[in-house]
């Protein structure tokens, strides 16, 4: 009875509520093909609403081809740098080269990047050859280029000399003392000289990232009092003296101790690039990313590609990575990431946005801005939004900019709004990282998220999602000062035909999640508009299904929810929260399975706070 009324109370409210109206749908990009080059073809790529736009690639035929062996690649060398790098300076000089890679392993110890620069239709054929890394400074480097794809190559670390991670299990913890032992599974890992960088819980059974209902976890590099000592007290026992950080570990529990986090990346994209094309690359093993993209590079795409552990050492290799796979931040967007399988790193499968500075002095025309991740240089223009994160169409023009540290940066714009004030976010309007299609991926078994998504335009369609440690989705504009500040709102995003399993085992929130945070508070207004959750599949969720904030226009719709019985059945599992200023909520056409919640129920239209009472009053 007591429900009904709540209901019908609910329902009365809603009549007398004026509707909040729909935000218009952004402009769609329809790029034309126009004067395509004889020596390039182009992959049309089709994304939300209409979007479309092309990726184009160098034609084989029409290329002129060298073989990196004649630079001195060669299996016999102990560090190939010097020979590649004299491969692609050749490309560089020499515009339309096929540069072919004879099967083979090849090892790279040089601290130098190396740097594919000012390349144009540059087809890089691998053969299956595999290059192996030991430098943290590695990277591979596409800069100022067009039309470049690599393809059918195999990138890996040198375990032998510096392993990535070890699988331990906690024994002899002792609150008191702040100490505990650390087994290693392996005992050739066990080194009282090797780094203790980050150690999350883990399954126990599959060695992968994230427990059942636990996401027990240290990032120890982040302070260095974490950390007094630890010495080797066995073949395989490392005891720990820590500040107390640790005191949570129980003995019997099982974690996987990173000795690297953010040492290093393969690829590089960056400085304005376009058309670059990875196709059949596997990776598998870097001290940090395996993509980052970024320095308003725009039209690039990941496809038929492998990040995960080595096939060939899973008995020994608990991770691939040790930080996102993939990371796109500050560009121009128009990317297609497709028929990937990407899987065992240390953070997100894949995190899209564009950095923005969090206002903390303003001094005349000078601003203080903490931004770790945004591009900014002298000629650009800044875009500001206000403390409640609401639009303001003001600009400025940046004059000079000064990095005070890794995090804060000195800027001196013209123009400076009058109204502007610390707690204000500034975001460059040179770069958008939008118009994307994530499509026939298999994300799985990482910590963290299966996708951050923090830009506009995004069709994600097709995907499975199985075993993410943390949300499978997750989209957010996130402000932590001292971390990270990152995007600027998503407008027109589409989540449909994608499969979810045990998603979101550690319980970190939900399994999808939307939602602010701008140092620790929530936006006062929706930042994100006109999403699409439609024709998915749901299955064994261990808690909240969807939470919502921070929204105008949201659909939720066809979507089938089996809550299974690999969790324990509570009064939240499957359960969808719809939080403050989410508005204009279409939920109808929904099935659920082996739970009652919510079973053939229709919302739409709907407004703020009102929707979580008639929706979660139907329980």
């Amino acid at each position: 009875m007591l429900l009904k009324i709540v209901s019908f109370i609910a329902s009365i409210l809603l009549l007398f509520i004026s509707s909040t109206t729909l935000p218009a749908e952004s402009d769609v990009l329809v790029e034309e093909l126009v004067n395509l080059s004889e020596n390039r073809t182009a992959d049309e790529i089709n994304g939300a609403n209409g979007t479309k736009f092309y990726i184009q690639r160098p034609k084989a035929d029409k290329l002129n081809e060298v073989n990196a062996a004649d630079f001195g690649l060669s299996e016999e060398n102990e560090d190939n740098f010097a020979a590649f790098q004299s491969a692609l300076n050749y490309c560089s000089q020499h515009p339309q080269t096929k540069l072919v890679i004879d099967k083979g392993t090849y090892y790279f110890r040089s601290t130098n990047g190396l740097d594919a620069n000012n390349c144009t239709d540059l087809l890089i054929e691998g053969n299956d050859a595999t290059f192996v890394f030991s430098s943290t400074d590695y990277r591979f480097f596409i800069r100022n280029s067009d039309c470049v794809e690599i393809r059918n190559l195999n990138i890996d670390w040198n375990w032998k000399e510096s392993p990535l991670a070890s699988v331990v299990t906690v024994q002899n913890s002792n609150a008191d003392t702040n100490t505990l032992d650390l087994v290693f599974k392996d005992a050739e890992y066990c080194d009282e000289n090797c780094r203790l960088m980050a150690i999350t819980q883990c399954d126990p059974e599959t060695y992968t990232f994230g427990a059942k209902y636990s996401s027990k976890e240290v990032y120890l590099y982040q302070d260095e009092t974490n950390i007094k000592s630890f010495q080797k007290i066995s073949d395989n026992t490392l005891r720990v003296t820590h500040n107390g950080c640790m005191n949570g570990f129980e003995d019997g529990e099982t974690y996987i101790l990173r000795h690297y986090v953010y040492n290093g990346t393969v690829f590089n994209l960056r400085d304005y690039s376009k058309n670059i094309t990875f196709d059949n690359v596997s990776i598998y093993g870097s001290p940090g990313m395996a993509y980052i993209c970024e320095g308003n590079s725009s039209h690039f795409q990941i496809i038929n590609s492998f990040i995960g552990v080595n096939p060939e050492h899973k008995d020994k290799r608990c991770v691939s990575l040790t930080a996102d796979a993939i990371h796109i931040v500050n560009t121009n967007g128009c990317f297609n990431i497709s028929d990937c399988d990407i899987s065992g790193m240390g953070d997100d499968c894949i995190n899209v946005h564009d950095g923005l500075g969090y206002v903390s002095a303003v001094n005349g025309n000078t601003l203080t801005l903490i931004a770790s991740a945004m591009r900014l240089e002298a000629g650009d223009t800044l875009g500001f939004k206000n403390d409640k994160f609401e639009n303001t169409d003001l600009t400025a023009k940046v004059v000079s900019v000064k990095n005070l540290d890794w995090i804060t940066k000195e800027v001196v714009v013209e123009g400076l709004p009058e109204t502007l004030s610390v707690g204000w976010t500034a975001y460059n309007t040179e770069c958008n990282s939008g118009n994307y299609v994530i499509r026939n991926n298999y994300f799985h078994e990482n910590r963290a998220r299966g996708l951050l998504l923090q830009s506009s335009n995004g069709l994600c369609e097709n995907n499975r999602f199985y075993k993410t440690m943390a949300q499978a989705i997750k989209v957010v504009m996130d402000i932590e000062p001292t971390l990270w500040q990152e995007g600027t709102g998503v407008d027109n995003l589409i989540i449909r035909n994608n499969t979810f399993e045990k998603c979101n085992y550690s319980d970190w929130g939900a399994v999808i999640e939307i939602g602010t945070n701008i140092a620790g508070r929530s936006a006062e207004t929706a930042v994100f508009t006109n999403i699409e959750i439609s024709s998915n599949s749901f299955k064994d969720i261990p808690s909240t299904l969807m939470r919502t904030d921070n929204i105008n226009g949201l659909v939720f719709s066809e979507n089938t929810v089996d809550t299974g019985d690999f969790f324990d059945n509570s009064s939240v599992q499957g359960s969808l929260w719809f939080g403050e200023y989410c508005s204009n909520v279409k939920y109808t056409d929904n099935i659920f399975v082996n739970s009652g919640f919510m079973q053939n129920k229709e919302i739409a239209k709907s407004d703020s706070i009102r929707v979580w009472a008639e929706i979660n009053s139907q329980l």
